[in-house]
């Protein structure tokens, strides 16, 4: 039988894979029109937070709150009130169980019959305890006792327990041009679920870690949420949140919590995070807490500068601060379309298999196929991950070493990120709902796969695991190999938003400055791309080395699948940002050359005059 034609298959995957670009066309282009019809963004501050800083001054949250607004702040969070929030504003009386009974003992009294760990709520203005009473699952015990009707209630989760919103408090933010969130909470068996919604707020932002209605009520969630922009907050999980978002008006949005702003974010840090998520992570709700500690400076004149910066910052990027109007995102899938594309994907997938000799490109292929399904379940994410993970590598792999492979290398990327987002974008992606499956393995895999190949092409493993167990141990090879892995330790904690290692001020001055030019390249691509550069200018240099410089090529590769994985971002901002880094890194690798080779003559000449001495 006659042997197959690897370079008639080559041919027949690569034709696959263009083809299969048409479908996914489409759908990248109707994607691309739907992230492109919104550019307003609303600053909304929490109260509650604005609260503590008012009581600092002497004064009220709303009159503080009116300040700002004179100097960009359009928008207010307004908390649904607890039990304890009650209390404190004077509307109700709050005694616990053993408090009641104590002080009836105290006063001769016949002690009420209630358990020492309940809780005895009397009201002290007529009508503050009518929406508490009616969320909740059973009507609570009455007793009368100090001469006061109180309502008895099991347990003492007084900060939890939800009360309602006053009206009249709704109204006079509302009267003074708050575009207002209200901010409801959920407690188990609640009734009645947001028929005390005011009428007044814009949004439904929801308080805590869960969605009012959760688990039971979820139906009622949704009917009363036609008329609010649900706020999908970014980095948060919200139980509930993911079966209601489909089915109500959306935006997402942003916050960043007390104390990490008191203690390390000055107002011109959080200016620039807030502007980088609305310009590239579609975030319309910007969540901002006034500074109520004075580690950074005065909390009042941060503050200041913070509303009024990030106001003039985003209008001079074209944004509108206003109320939002529906933010119905309106992108169409199509099932035909994501199958046609994922032809592309599975072609990707073949190619990668014969980078590698023998049976273990079918291993390779099929460990990579297992991982997208593994992390992404039987569905369009495991085609996604699986397009994320192979593309990055196939291009290097087929391609020669020479300088014109990193422009063709960073095409076949950016073909594989048009799949990619043609087979796993969906509303609820989009969205951030539903998050890439597997995005860490993302910037591992691609530069683990690219290794075991270039080892490969010289060796077969069983002979580098005997040279591994049996060669000597020197203290350069150790440096050498500790150092690839501490970078590649680097570039898994420094990915996502919140990254375990932290950016330097000079990155982030560097950042700013290129974000201020054009949209800001991903610092692995600017390092990856000059690494590649060096690796495929040198054919004389040691094959370890070229395999080594090569690796950081293709993390910058993987880099840019990385950076379409992220569905909440727009694909311009991802494509543009591709573009720049290219250039950048193209840019500074040929100016690496000439300096790197210098460095190698003077090396090489000061090794061959070295005097060579005996060891006795």
């Amino acid at each position: 039988m006659k042997a197959p034609d690897v370079r008639s298959l080559k041919r027949v995957l690569w034709t696959l894979i263009i083809l299969s670009l048409i479908p996914a066309s489409i759908l990248v282009s109707r994607r691309i029109q739907a992230e492109g019809r919104s550019r307003s963004v609303t600053i909304v501050m929490d109260e509650l937070a604005l609260s503590e800083q008012a009581e600092y001054l002497g004064t009220s949250s709303f009159e503080l709150a009116r300040r700002y607004q004179a100097l960009g702040l359009n928008g207010i969070a307004l908390y649904e009130d607890t039990f304890e929030s009650l209390q404190a504003k004077g509307k109700i009386a709050l005694l616990f169980g053993s408090e009641a009974i104590n002080l009836a003992i105290s006063n001769g009294e016949l002690p009420p019959n209630i358990p020492t760990d309940s809780m005895l709520i009397s009201e002290l203005e007529s009508g503050a305890f009518e929406q508490a009473l009616a969320k909740v699952a059973q009507t609570p015990q009455e007793v009368t006792f100090m001469g006061r009707d109180w309502y008895v209630f099991p347990g003492a989760e007084i900060n939890e327990r939800p009360a309602g919103i006053d009206p009249q408090e709704v109204a006079r933010w509302a009267d003074a041009g708050f575009d207002i969130a209200y901010r409801p909470r959920n407690f188990p068996y609640m009734q009645n679920v947001g028929q005390d919604f005011p009428a007044q707020a814009h949004y439904l932002i929801y308080a805590g870690l869960q969605v009012a209605g959760h688990p039971s009520s979820l139906d009622a969630t949704v009917a009363v949420s036609q008329n609010y922009i649900t706020g999908i907050i970014e980095g948060t999980v919200q139980d509930g949140m993911k079966n209601i978002s489909s089915k109500v008006p959306t935006a997402r949005l942003l916050s960043f919590n007390q104390d990490y702003i008191n203690q390390r974010l000055f107002p011109n840090d959080l200016i620039d995070k807030y502007l980088l998520a609305a310009n590239e992570r579609g975030i319309r709700i910007l969540y901002v807490r006034p500074y109520t500690e004075t580690q950074l400076g005065d909390m009042v004149e941060n503050t200041e500068k913070l509303v009024s910066g990030l106001r003039n910052r985003l209008e001079q990027e074209g944004y509108t601060i206003a109320p939002l109007g529906t933010l119905e995102l309106d992108y169409q899938t199509s099932t035909v379309l994501r199958a046609l594309s994922s032809v592309g994907v599975l072609a990707g997938l073949v190619l990668l298999a014969l980078m590698y000799p023998g049976v273990w490109g079918v291993l390779v292929s099929a460990g990579v196929a297992g991982l997208g399904i593994f992390a992404g379940g039987f569905d369009w994410n495991a085609l996604a991950l699986m397009a994320a993970l192979t593309f990055p590598v196939i291009g290097y792999g087929h391609l020669p070493e020479r300088l014109r492979s990193l422009g063709v290398a960073t095409l076949i990327s950016l073909c594989g990120a048009a799949l990619l987002a043609a087979v796993g974008s969906d509303r609820e992606a989009m969205l951030a709902i539903s998050p890439f499956a597997g995005v860490a393995a993302t910037l591992v895999v691609p530069p683990v796969l690219y290794l075991f190949y270039y080892a490969l092409k010289y060796r077969p493993p069983v002979n580098w695991i005997m040279d591994f167990w049996q060669s000597p141990i020197r203290i350069g090879n150790v440096v050498i190999v500790f150092m690839g892995l501490a970078a590649l330790a680097v570039v898994f904690l420094r990915r996502g938003n919140f990254p375990v290692i932290g950016v330097s001020n000079a990155e982030l001055q560097l950042r700013t400055w290129l974000s201020d030019l054009f949209v800001r390249p991903r610092f692995k691509e600017l390092l990856g791309h000059p690494l590649a550069v060096l690796g495929l200018t040198n054919d004389g240099w040691l094959a370890w080395i070229r395999a080594c410089l090569l690796t950081g090529g293709v993390i910058a590769q993987a880099s840019i699948l990385n950076s379409f994985s992220h569905y909440h971002t727009p694909l311009i901002i991802s494509f543009q940002r591709t573009i720049i880094a290219l250039v950048i890194g193209l840019v500074i690798g040929l100016i690496l050359v000439p300096v790197a080779r210098l460095l190698v003559q003077v090396i090489q000449r000061w090794l061959r005059n070295a005097p060579q001495r005996s060891v006795r």
